[in-house]
């Protein structure tokens, strides 16, 4: 990986800048930060923008128009589907437990408990899962007065494995710490995914009332920054709720118009080349299994 100095002449020379004309530092104080001597956060702030480059942009060119490796792992995770993929997730735990034989990540390290969590679901095709981490990691970050990102993304990531009564604390708990972060870059998919499962898992519980507010929220979030996946898929929740609320013709109306909109989206695959884009036919029939046993359930 080049140094940070060695990034900085890059981009400069890139766009043709040269040392004099750099108002945000002395030409003497440029070239020998270019040679090897590290500037001060602030100066490097005032570096990048006069350059134009975010810090995130940075340290991608930094490593060679890749991610760093940490943030390779993070996004990784973040790129599960939606159904758990038990050999996606082995080959992302080898790749974590590599990472941490030689990197103290504490972050790394509670996604990589998170993981040997998926895998005791489909274990045992269940949330009722017992991790001591996971409960240690929710002690630790509930009695801050303060959680940041990583801590709430975290918590949004296991929260479905406490009980029943104990998920209410958890669930409102982040809903309220998030707030805080409604101007944070792309943090609307983030809320969206997580008013989604957090209503998934009040529905599997049997408090799909719970869901509603969680859902209304998501659908509107999902609606103004055009998430269409997950705008369906929150519109679709919603009926279950409309069912238990007695308006069971609205309910039926909300499947039969989301799962349809999710095989006509699949009709257009089959007129493109596999390029990994989500089957919509598997989401649909999902649905509508999930929907088909809740119904059973009411009976």
């Amino acid at each position: 990986m080049k140094s940070i100095g060695e990034t900085i002449k890059e981009i400069r020379l890139n766009k043709k800048i040269k040392q004099k004309n750099m108002k945000s530092v002395s030409q003497s104080s440029l070239s020998t930060i270019e040679k090897g001597r590290l500037p001060s956060i602030e100066l490097f702030l005032d570096i990048l923008k006069e350059l134009d480059i975010d810090m995130l942009e940075f340290f991608y060119i930094q490593n060679g128009f890749q991610l760093p490796e940490r943030d390779h792992l993070f996004k990784l995770f973040r790129e599960q589907k939606q159904s758990l993929d038990e050999n996606y997730i082995h080959e992302l735990k080898r790749k974590y437990d590599d990472y941490l034989t030689y990197a103290d990540d504490p972050f790394i390290s509670s996604l990589n408990d998170i993981l040997d969590i998926y895998l005791q679901i489909n274990k045992t095709q269940s949330f009722n899962v017992k991790h001591d981490d996971a409960f240690e990691m929710w002690a630790e970050i509930a009695n801050r007065k303060v959680w940041y990102h990583n801590d709430i993304y975290v918590l949004t990531k296991i929260f479905y494995i406490f009980p029943i009564e104990q998920i209410d604390n958890v669930i409102n708990s982040a809903v309220e710490q998030l707030k805080k972060y409604d101007n944070f870059p792309h943090i609307h998919f983030f809320k969206i995914a997580f008013f989604v499962n957090c209503s998934r898992h009040y529905i599997l519980a049997g408090e799909p009332l719970k869901s509603k507010p969680h859902l209304i929220a998501a659908e509107k979030l999902a609606k103004q920054h055009q998430v269409i996946i997950l705008r369906i898929t929150a519109h679709y929740l919603l009926a279950y709720s409309d069912f238990v609320e007695g308006n069971k013709q609205k309910a039926y109306a909300r499947v039969n118009k989301t799962t349809q909109i999710l095989f006509d989206l699949e009709k257009l695959n089959d007129d493109l080349k596999n390029d990994g884009s989500l089957n919509y036919d598997v989401i649909a029939n999902d649905f509508l299994k999930d929907w088909t046993k809740f119904l059973n359930e009411q009976k």
